[in-house]
């Protein structure tokens, strides 16, 4: 079976990681137009492997999420 036909496993967020020296988006609660970038267009949260981020960025990534939507900067449901 092969993954190079399907389109969702190429379509990452970063799918250039910029070498070892990329530490990963500067996540803060207060950059929506970033966090948005990790949404579907019903407001959930992104796969790891769609998103194209580590489980450290993705830890950091919920945690903003969750943030911002507690603070009402971003909806729970989509929009």
């Amino acid at each position: 079976m092969s993954r190079e036909g399907n389109s969702y496993h190429t379509k990452r967020r970063f799918p250039d990681r910029g070498g070892p020296d990329w530490i990963g988006p500067i996540v803060d609660y207060k950059e929506l137009d970033l966090l948005r970038k990790f949404l579907t267009p019903s407001s959930k949260i992104m796969s790891r492997k769609r998103a194209g981020t580590s489980t450290q960025e993705q830890k950091v990534l919920k945690q903003a999420i969750k943030r911002a939507r507690f603070l009402a900067l971003i909806p729970y449901a989509g929009a």
